[in-house]
């Protein structure tokens, strides 16, 4: 878990107003949560500098001090533009001190989906539920955090058949068919594990830990990981999981649209990079076919 930090007295009022602002924006308490925590690390970084005297050169020597993936400093960046921003527009500073801190450039590794004979082998390891968080990753697609926030009525009928409505990034809502594999364990699920572990703090959560709370992301992400090692595969990761979902979809003959509205991506640039995928996919099979060729 993360550890739980203050904001620095001269940085908290600051930081405070700026979250205010990202509520008033409707961003998701996820979104919210994870912004803040990083403002509230780049403070301490920044310390005994406050918000209003703080320059672009002990920013640019805050960030190079760090060895932070090329995904996680660009996440950092984006947060202290937004907050400095803030500051600048609300007449805080005259300045932005933001502006000159060098932009990230984020490599785009191409997927890497997790063999079906792995996935197959780490649920084998796995509870009922572990089971169920396996499936929703590799066969409906959902993100750890998407896997987290499923609530309990959130299985559906309707004229396809039966369907999961996903809360995605942002809180933005998608429906997500499933199989009856699928929709055989959600229901086994629903009628007799889950009555097992609730509790006064289950409220709507459809998975529970121990104590009948609600799970969160990174007891997914330890789930699939722990499963994985049991089983003596390769690690798994829930996003490969994700990725194996996707490119199932796109072998099987669906678009690219069809597989951005299953992923919940904003944008099909996103999608795209399945298409490597499978194209390598394609010449893999095709060399089997015909290894003359």
């Amino acid at each position: 878990m993360r550890n739980k930090i203050s904001a620095p007295v001269p940085w908290r009022k600051s930081i405070n107003g700026w979250t205010d602002t990202l509520r008033a924006a409707g961003l998701s308490a996820q979104t919210i949560k994870s912004r803040r925590y990083k403002m509230v690390h780049l403070a301490t970084l920044l310390m005994p500098s406050g918000p209003e005297d703080v320059t672009t050169e002990q920013i640019v020597q805050a960030f190079a001090r760090q060895q932070w993936k090329p995904e996680t400093r660009k996440a950092y960046r984006n947060t202290i533009s937004s907050f400095f921003r803030w500051l600048h527009k609300s007449g805080r500073r005259s300045d932005d001190p933001s502006l000159d801190v060098p932009r990230v450039k984020k490599p785009h590794a191409h997927p890497r989906p997790c063999p079906d004979r792995y996935i197959a082998a780490a649920m084998k390891m796995a509870t009922t539920s572990e089971r169920l968080m396996i499936r929703l990753g590799a066969e409906c697609g959902l993100r750890r955090g998407e896997i987290a926030r499923v609530h309990s009525d959130d299985v559906v009928a309707d004229s396809a058949g039966r369907s999961l409505i996903v809360r995605g990034k942002g809180d933005k809502q998608r429906v997500m068919p499933f199989g009856a594999p699928a929709d055989k364990a959600l229901r086994d699920w629903l009628e007799h594990g889950r009555p097992v572990l609730c509790g006064d703090m289950s409220d709507d959560a459809f998975f529970l830990g121990s104590q009948g709370g609600r799970i969160g992301q990174r007891m997914v992400r330890k789930v699939v990981h722990d499963r994985a090692r049991e089983a003596g595969v390769p690690d798994i990761s829930p996003h490969a999981l994700r990725h194996s979902a996707a490119t199932h979809m796109l072998d099987g003959g669906a678009d690219l649209r069809e597989v951005q509205e299953m992923l919940g991506h904003s944008s099909l640039k996103t999608t795209q990079r399945y298409t490597h995928v499978s194209i390598e996919q394609l010449k893999a099979r095709y060399g089997q076919a015909f290894p003359r060729a």
